[in-house]
């Protein structure tokens, strides 16, 4: 089922599968719902990879949704390109 997919997205997640797998399964997906976790999932990765991959689905995506859901989670992060990557939106 979706909800056990998505379960096991989260522990993937949490217990150090490479992001670099996490970020092609996103490409490969096509499931609005677990395209939203794994969103959740890479904002709660604490590694420049998973930060670029938000900024990219936030620039990029052809989903509104996606863009709308990874500049939230960009939002909650502290980190200083941050700032930079949402002012110059911003100033588009």
């Amino acid at each position: 089922s979706t909800e056990m997919r998505k379960k096991a997205l989260f522990w993937a997640g949490q217990t150090g599968t490479p992001f670099s797998r996490l970020a092609a399964m996103y490409s490969k997906t096509r499931e609005t719902e677990m395209k939203d976790q794994m969103i959740f999932v890479f904002s709660q990765r604490h590694e420049p990879a998973a930060l670029e991959k938000l900024m990219d689905i936030a620039k990029n995506d052809p989903d509104r949704e996606a863009r709308r859901k990874a500049l939230f989670w960009l939002g909650q992060s502290h980190d200083s390109r941050v700032s930079a990557f949402l002012a110059d939106i911003i100033n588009r």
